[in-house]
């Protein structure tokens, strides 16, 4: 039914928007943490056996970009607000036809 293929695009726009907004938020949160120079070569260890858990280093110190990161959470605003209103469409929608053919 196209209303539930609708419903389905509009959770997928408001589930991305989320996704891009903590990921932005992320970033700007990283900011405000100091740069430790041993962390840029650490490896994570498992913490049951103590053996690394993989065979790159974690980078912790690459450069965060403000403006990219909030123009990111603006994106993710809209992109929430756009699905939702998808939403509201399809709700209006399908309540229309259940009272067509009521």
């Amino acid at each position: 039914m196209a209303t539930l293929d609708l419903m389905s695009s509009g959770l997928n726009a408001v589930r991305q928007g989320q996704y891009r907004a903590n990921n932005a938020a992320a970033e700007i949160a990283r900011m405000g943490v100091p740069a430790e120079l041993p962390a840029v070569n650490a490896v994570p260890v498992q913490p049951a056996t103590g053996q690394s858990a993989a065979s790159t280093a974690v980078e912790t110190n690459r450069p965060v970009n403000l403006v990219d990161n909030l123009v990111d959470l603006q994106q993710a605003r809209q992109e929430v607000e756009a699905g939702a209103s998808v939403i509201d469409t399809a709700k209006e929608v399908l309540g229309t036809l259940l009272d067509v053919t009521a």
